[in-house]
């Protein structure tokens, strides 16, 4: 059995929306997303435990930035040979990255982006047409390895979320959007 239902494809695309698209991105500006599933979300909650601790609270971004400066520092330290995989750290961080954002972000959420360069899991709102991809900017960071960057990421993430806001024409019929849009 696929991932995508019984008969191998998925309906969800098919189905239309009984809200219109009034308010929300265009589907021609952003990047296909899809919402997550009860698995990936269990799967986004176990990936956050690798950084959990006694008296750890992933809110605190000042201590999230100073624990993966001091990684970062050690991981770069070592001889190429020697280094591990950053690639579970990065996205533990860029999840607790992705919840400061979204704690920020009134209607921000997480999405499963269908053609992210590395890690799918997104935010977006549904009034923009921005997809911000946290893990992937911490992996950024991580191969750069300038220490004290975190705190600044999650303050411009936080703000790219919002650019390219899709304006509301609450008045208007489906079929008067529709004209808006094709002009």
């Amino acid at each position: 059995m696929s991932d995508t239902g019984r008969h191998g494809r998925d309906r969800r695309s098919f189905v239309p929306s009984p809200r219109g698209t009034a308010g929300r991105a265009a589907p021609e500006l952003r990047p296909e997303v899809r919402t997550l599933d009860p698995v990936e979300l269990v799967w986004l909650g176990e990936a956050r435990e690798l950084l959990r601790g006694p008296g750890v609270d992933l809110t605190d971004i000042a201590w999230l930035g100073g624990h993966v400066d001091q990684l970062m520092t050690a991981w770069h330290h070592t001889m190429p040979s020697l280094r591990w995989d950053p690639l579970p750290t990065t996205t533990a961080v860029g999840l607790a990255v992705g919840d400061a954002v979204i704690a920020r972000v009134p209607g921000l959420e997480w999405v499963y982006a269908l053609d992210a360069p590395v890690s799918p899991y997104a935010l977006a709102h549904p009034r923009t047409a921005m997809v911000v991809l946290p893990a992937d900017a911490v992996a950024q960071l991580w191969r750069n390895g300038t220490p004290g960057r975190l705190p600044g990421l999650v303050d411009e993430l936080a703000a790219r979320s919002t650019e390219h806001t899709v304006e509301e024409h609450p008045r208007l019929s489906g079929a008067m959007r529709l004209l808006v849009r094709r002009r």
